[in-house]
């Protein structure tokens, strides 16, 4: 789940809006102001977004494992994309922030052949489990000028910790690293489900600071730990997941690896063939 994306929280036709953006937003920092509320927000944007509404594809390739008494056994892969969409906000609550809206096509898929996984033998308690397919639906979700995450709906029973680091510069190098933490408590449940993720996307002074530059793509290491998810049925066996990944946000549509595009085109050819549509209904709703 990119968070929200996939954790609760995900987890991309181009049109120009610069007119638009509010002066922290447009006005193009020289130096590079990577330590104020106005050039963290505007060079996070670019970097997690787009200073306008084009619309922006990122993916995730990871690994999933098992974690019993500090052992990792390798269970089963992850090949994510997430399609989103940004507008500057320029009233209410989160005035001089941005609003997000973002869908998330994802695949549980098999180590071996990288094939979607429609059914799974889980060996730690020997039934075949039904698997998930397809990922999360569109979402709405604002970034205030604090760059902190606010969702649009309300969950009941959740609660979220999300936090942007301090950038890191060396050299030409930007590294921006972006936490969360959930925790879901369903009625019921003996036990919050727990998902805990982070995501540090790496790209350019240069790229930050290039004329005219409204979004730049950026290389994405990500990691997460979670409870067991309710479907592999676990019950109280000791242990979690973890997975371990990579990616690129802000990247081309056919920088996604194959194994999404083969599974999207077979189970969801409508996206694959036209990703914005995802995200036409809530993007439009606004």
């Amino acid at each position: 789940m990119q968070l929200p994306r996939r954790s609760l929280m995900g987890l991309m036709a181009a049109a120009g809006a610069g007119a638009a953006l509010p002066r922290a937003l447009s006005a193009a920092p020289a130096p590079l102001d990577l330590t104020s509320p106005a050039g963290r927000l505007r060079h996070f944007q670019m970097v997690r977004g787009s200073l306008d509404d084009r619309l922006i594809s990122s993916w995730c390739a990871a690994r999933y494992y098992a974690v019993i008494e500090g052992a990792l056994t390798p269970i089963f892969n992850v090949h994510s994309a997430v399609f989103a969409r940004h507008r500057p906000i320029t009233s209410g609550a989160y005035a001089g922030g941005f609003e997000m809206v973002s869908g998330e096509i994802a695949w549980f898929t098999d180590i071996e052949t990288g094939k979607a996984l429609e059914t799974w033998a889980n060996p730690f308690n020997g039934k075949v489990i039904k698997v998930p397919m397809g990922g999360l639906p569109p979402s709405r979700a604002f970034f205030g000028p604090d760059l902190e995450l606010h969702i649009a709906r309300a969950i009941p029973g959740m609660t979220l910790n999300h936090e942007i680091m301090p950038f890191v510069v060396r050299g030409n190098d930007v590294w921006i690293t972006e936490r969360s933490r959930t925790a879901m408590q369903a009625p019921g449940a003996p036990k919050p489900f727990r998902y805990s993720e982070s995501n540090t996307f790496r790209t350019s002074l240069s790229a930050l600071g290039a004329k005219g530059a409204r979004h730049v793509t950026s290389d994405v290491n990500f990691t997460n730990v979670c409870s067991w998810r309710p479907w592999l049925e676990m019950g109280d066996h000791p242990g979690h997941m973890m997975a371990i990944g990579y990616g690129q946000q802000g990247a081309s549509f056919a920088s996604i690896p194959e194994p999404w595009h083969a599974a999207t085109k077979q189970y969801r050819p409508e996206v694959h063939r036209d990703p914005a549509a995802l995200l036409a209904p809530v993007w439009n709703a606004a």
